[in-house]
């Protein structure tokens, strides 16, 4: 720091969160700070954990980052009417309708913003006089600063703005953060606190709030997500078609929720925990996976991740032909989790395997390559076998595992290192070496004197040594 009155100051001991009126003075101290030193200096070279001591000047910086600029350019969103709109240069004839007001109390569950699509020109969501509607956009965000200011915890600000955006789209993005865009809202909220990410969220239902499982925004989103998808398969599942008809799920905005929250860093390692307990008391996966299948899709056995009864579900769902295409969101669902998961599979993309392909009480194991990884409704391996592809349910040895080697070390071989006829003798010198994850064997060459790896244990690339 220095004298200057626009330095970085850190303040040890700031009230947190801050009030709403933050531009005052802080613990009897003039602190000052601009918002253009926050933006520029304290927000891309501090970290997180230590942002909550630095006083910024404007909490709205905070709160909602950097936004548009509430102008009579903005306003043409809202207007409707005929013709070219003009102001102040010229007469125009216009409306500005679907005008947000704020309802509520800021800070209580019952603050929200209201969008009213058939307003009428004589209620508080339309003005005629350009002013007016400015001025109503100003007072919307002005009540909303407050709302956020008092909410002291990252994920309830973050929950509070994905609802809002949820509900009312483009008309209050002028709210949040850049263009306003669900991207926008869950990337700034992140910047500035990873927890928003991850903090444990309520669901409120009439009177009561009952708990999501997963308790956490990701669960929360998925769990809504999930609900629309699942309402949809169970109304259409037993309605008749006709033949060849596909029926299609509508696109919702929970799924770019989801998208946004999981490409921010949201943890999505309890999706993959095996579950000992049933979740009772929750809104679960679990529970509306029972409800759209009335209970005849494969159940949660303990042991089970939420993951896995999900992917169940998701095959049994493809089963009814004429809801193929219904479930493609929700395979879209666990396609997400899984390419965000922490979970750390036992095979790479290219390792030598085999896979249990028989029935559940005959066993029959077929060597193959992995192609794939977490793909196909969340299949932790697609493996491919002399003979087309198989999908592997669960990474477990009693659906993959490390095939039984044909050769020993210091077994004379033959491999194919060049072209079709192309055979060199060696010596194997390591069985699955660790610098070639996944391949089973490390060959010392004779002729070249050199070190090959076979990727695959079959006579087409590694066979006996023929004297």
């Amino acid at each position: 720091g220095s004298s200057n009155s626009n330095a970085v100051v850190i303040v040890p001991q700031l009230e947190w969160p801050p009030k709403a009126d933050a531009d005052e003075l802080v613990s009897g101290r003039e602190i000052t700070l601009p918002e253009s030193i926050y933006w520029d200096y304290i927000l891309p070279f501090t970290p997180t954990k230590d942002r909550v001591v630095v006083n910024k000047r404007c909490t709205t910086a905070f709160y909602a980052g950097r936004r548009v600029e509430l102008d009579e350019t903005y306003l043409q969103r809202y207007a409707r009417g005929k013709g070219k709109v003009l102001f102040r240069n010229g007469s125009f004839f216009s409306v500005f309708w679907c005008l947000p007001v704020p309802r509520g109390q800021p800070g209580s569950n019952q603050f929200h913003v209201e969008v009213y699509h058939n307003s009428s020109s004589n209620d508080d969501h339309c003005a005629i006089d350009p002013e007016v509607a400015i001025e109503k956009l100003r007072l919307c965000r002005r009540k909303w600063d407050e709302h956020m200011s008092l909410i002291p915890y990252p994920h309830k600000r973050l929950q509070a703005c994905l609802e809002e955006l949820e509900s009312n789209g483009m008309y209050v993005s002028f709210l949040f953060d850049n263009n306003g865009t669900i991207d926008d809202v869950v990337k700034f909220h992140a910047s500035v606190n990873l927890l928003a990410l991850n903090g444990p969220v309520t669901r409120a239902l009439a009177q009561n709030e009952v708990d999501i499982f997963p308790n956490t925004p990701l669960g929360l989103w998925v769990t809504r997500w999930l609900t629309h998808i699942m309402s949809e398969l169970e109304g259409r599942m037993y309605m008749e078609y006709e033949e060849g008809e596909i029926v299609r799920c509508n696109n919702y905005e929970e799924e770019v929720i989801v998208a946004a929250l999981l490409d921010a860093g949201a943890d999505a390692t309890v999706f993959f925990e095996p579950l000992s307990d049933y979740p009772y008391h929750t809104i679960s996966v679990l529970t509306l996976l029972e409800a759209a299948s009335s209970g005849h899709a494969p159940a949660w056995e303990p042991g089970m991740s939420l993951h896995e009864v999900m992917r169940n579900n998701l095959l049994w769902f493809k089963r009814h032909e004429h809801i193929f295409g219904c479930v493609c969101g929700f395979q879209d669902i666990l396609e997400r989790l899984a390419s965000k998961s922490k979970v750390k599979l036992r095979f790479d993309v290219g390792s030598w395997v085999e896979c249990n392909v028989g029935c559940q009480h005959h066993h029959e194991w077929i060597a193959g390559v992995v192609t794939s990884c977490w793909i196909n409704g969340g299949q932790p391996y697609i493996v491919t076998l002399e003979e087309g592809s198989v999908y592997v349910p669960v990474d477990t040895d009693e659906f993959i595992r490390v095939p039984t080697l044909r050769f020993q070390v210091g077994d004379r071989v033959e491999c194919k290192v060049y072209g079709e006829d192309d055979w060199v003798s060696g010596i194997v010198v390591e069985q699955w070496p660790e610098s070639d994850k996944g391949r089973p064997y490390k060959i010392l060459l004779h002729d070249e004197e050199e070190i090959c790896v076979a990727k695959i244990d079959t006579d087409n690339f590694i066979r006996a040594q023929i004297y």
